[in-house]
């Protein structure tokens, strides 16, 4: 086996590091300086001794273009990674480094701020006012009044007197008011550019009061929920749209279509296809006109038929008999058999037209007897309408109701609590941005003294700074048993140390109201970003949902509440709160429902209710969406209410039906007629049957005499036949 051959290790050659030319220099040191302008623009800027050897160390002497005597680095020089990177910071030093006061400028400044200073003494005050109205109306969207303000500039003090907020939602109501405000601040902050105050206090605080002028403004200022909906990425509204609904009535339908039942024209709307009798009387009255088309000269016919038979036979039914002599009688019979026949063959004409009109009169009560029964028909129809109110749907449209405004009341509110996020979220997020800034620029400062190998320079000490911007240390406000306090209002809580603190409380009679809010925006902090919490009891409450869900049907309570809620939000715009309402004694209102008796049993049943409990929890989150959940007796005791009224009801909504079925229920008041006209014509025929059973009587009778007539003649022709036999036999005897 071949022995192996060591490998031998190469030794590496030393690395020659890289070097630069000139022109990869900042640009201050490509340059050529006299020997004063060098002095003046390089040494006298660097403070560092070792800094300024070392620059001075490579300025070189040499000639200008114009054979001047100038100091410059050499164009052939060359310079390490390095060294480079340290003429780049020392570049940077240099320019930073301005020195002292300039005459020229300095004046210029001076001028300036002399002119400043006259101008704010002269248009501080109206500017002033004019700037905190136009803030205010911007901010709460109704006119601001502003007494007067009082700005004692070089005194660090500013007053404000008489100032009014009016209410967007009441014109002729203030928001608030205030007698006076003083302010102090600090006037060295004010020149560094920070609003510093020290304590603003406040008195005379008036909530609610009455305005002699409108508040409205001459142009509406756009509404904030609208703003916020464009400028919403959080997905609030979208979701908020899709608990709510596309449909704003969609509350009042669900309340109304509760009560058609009870409606007596919804009913008949509910059922209008299924009614016959509208139907049948039309097709029953065509039929009845027809028939009574057909039949309504006959009478005239058959009487003229009657007469003329009465005319033919007038001579024989006014025979007197005693007047006919014997001789006359067979001719007299023969002709009362002859009109006999005629008026017996009128009279079977009649029968077989009576015949058919009794066939078509059977046809009539038929047809009668049809509307009748889709009359019938469309009665029970309509009486099977009406039924128990069912307390579950009362209950479920309630909810449903009451659900929509509580989402559209938080749609309202949110805007201002974005606001308030949005803020916070900002200053926290500049502070953080701060801190690691601030720790940048420790490591490159680190990073820096370990690169370039310093010497020991100068050191400056300065005191911590921690005033932010915007500074309010303290406010203090006051009035009829109002209490205001806040600390910490700053701009930068992370400089401060402190989060916001605002606290108030407002006592009247037994009415008592207490209000806290925190805003910790400080980084790190374990805490909510914002925290916020309400109590009040004793006090009077109107509570609008018909405004909130965009229904006047939702009802409106006002009475004495007792109110708690509580909050907490964070930079990611998710907050969840909960909230309590006990409202004892209450009276509770709401608007029509399109019907007479709907909206009778629904005001009803809202007045029937004295008291309210509500509970509610809600809460929002990019990934949970808007989330509400209600937890009160109300549901429960208004729709126990409208059963119970609406069971006392019932009655009452049987009678108006009835008075609605004649609106919807066809009227058989054209059928009659015609059935009464029909019934006219059967009068006349009979009246003209029994016509001709009068004259066919009158002619028997005549008959009858005439025959009676003929044998008295012919007994008494026998008699005198015997008598006269008799005569001549007792006349032969005498003989």
């Amino acid at each position: 086996m071949a022995e192996k051959t060591k490998k031998i290790k190469k030794t590496k050659s030393p690395k020659i590091e890289k070097k630069y030319p000139r022109s990869k220099l900042p640009s201050i040191f490509k340059k050529a300086y006299s020997s004063k302008k060098f002095e003046g623009k390089i040494e006298k800027k660097l403070y560092v001794p070792a800094d300024k050897t070392y620059v001075s160390s490579l300025f070189k002497q040499s000639k200008d273009k114009k054979g001047r005597d100038v100091l410059c680095v050499p164009a052939e020089s060359e310079f390490t990674k390095k060294e480079i990177k340290r003429l780049k910071l020392l570049s940077k030093q240099i320019k930073a480094n301005k020195g002292r006061i300039k005459i020229v400028p300095f004046i210029a400044v001076a001028t300036v701020i002399a002119a400043f200073g006259i101008t704010v003494t002269i248009f501080k005050n109206p500017v002033a006012k004019i700037a905190i109205r136009s803030g205010m109306q911007g901010i709460f969207g109704a006119k601001c009044d502003v007494g007067s303000v009082d700005i004692q500039f070089f005194d660090s003090h500013v007053t404000i007197e008489n100032f009014a907020q009016a209410s967007s939602d009441d014109e002729f109501k203030n928001l608030f008011e205030f007698k006076r405000l003083d302010l102090n601040f600090n006037l060295t902050n004010l020149l560094q550019a920070k609003f510093h105050a020290q304590n603003i206090e406040i008195t005379g605080i008036e909530l609610g009061t009455e305005r002699k002028t409108s508040g409205k403004l001459a142009v509406k200022p756009k509404d904030k929920k609208e703003k916020a909906k464009k400028s919403d990425s959080t997905g609030f509204y979208d979701s908020l749209k899709e608990k709510i609904g596309t449909d704003p009535d969609a509350a009042k339908k669900a309340i109304t279509e509760l009560f058609t039942m009870y409606d007596p024209t919804a009913i008949a709307e509910n059922v209008k296809e299924n009614l016959q009798s509208q139907k049948v009387a039309k097709e029953v009255e065509e039929e009845l006109k027809v028939l009574v088309e057909n039949w309504k000269n006959k009478p005239d016919e058959l009487k003229k038929s009657v007469e003329e038979v009465q005319n033919a036979t007038k001579s024989l039914s006014n025979l007197n008999v005693s007047k006919v002599t014997p001789a006359e009688i067979p001719s007299l019979l023969k002709q009362i058999e002859e009109a006999g026949s005629t008026v017996k063959k009128a009279k079977a004409d009649m029968e077989t037209t009576l015949s058919s009109f009794e066939s078509d009169q059977k046809k009539i009560k038929q047809l009668q007897k049809k509307l009748e029964d889709s009359i019938a028909f469309d009665k029970n129809l309509l009486s099977a309408q009406i039924s128990v109110l069912d307390p579950k749907k009362a209950k479920s449209a309630l909810n449903d109701s009451i659900n929509q405004a509580g989402y559209a009341l938080l749609g309202q509110y949110y805007p201002y609590l974005k606001d308030l996020i949005s803020y916070a979220s900002s200053m926290k997020a500049s502070g953080a941005n701060s801190k690691e800034k601030e720790k940048a620029n420790k490591k490159a400062v680190e990073k820096a003294k370990k690169e370039s190998k310093r010497f020991a320079g100068r050191y400056v000490y300065w005191k911590k700074d921690t005033v932010p911007k915007l500074l309010i240390e303290k406010v203090h406000g006051s009035g009829s048993g109002i209490e205001l306090f806040a600390t910490n209002i700053s701009s930068d809580m992370n400089k401060r140390g402190e989060p916001w603190i605002v606290k108030g409380s407002i006592k009247k009679s037994q009415c008592v109201h207490n209000a806290n809010l925190t805003v910790d925006a400080r980084t790190g902090t374990k805490a909510h970003l914002v925290e916020a919490g309400y109590s009040g009891s004793n006090f009077p409450l109107t509570l609008d949902l018909s405004k909130k869900g965009g229904s006047d049907v939702i009802p409106k309570f006002e009475g004495k509440s007792t109110v708690s809620a509580s909050i907490t939000a964070d930079s990611d715009f998710s907050f969840s709160g909960n909230a309590r309402l006990n409202m004892n004694p209450a009276t509770v209102t709401g608007g029509e429902l399109g019907s007479e008796t709907a909206t009778r049993i629904y005001t009803t049943a809202l007045k029937s209710i004295k008291s309210l409990n509500l509970g509610a929890g809600f809460s929002f989150s990019e990934k949970s969406g808007v989330g509400l959940k209600l937890d009160t007796n109300f549901d429960t005791l208004l729709a126990d209410a409208i059963s119970s009224v609406a069971n006392a009801e019932f009655e009452n909504v049987k009678k108006d039906v009835a008075v609605k079925l004649n609106e919807q229920i066809a009227s058989s008041e054209t059928a009659k007629k015609y059935i009464s006209q029909f019934g006219d014509i059967s009068a006349k025929l009979n009246g003209q049957k029994n016509s001709f059973d009068s004259i066919s009587k009158q002619l028997n009778q005549k008959k009858s005499e005439l025959k009676k007539k003929t044998g008295d003649a012919a007994k008494n022709k026998a008699s005198q036949a015997a008598s006269n036999a008799a005569s001549s036999f007792l006349k032969g005897l005498k003989k």
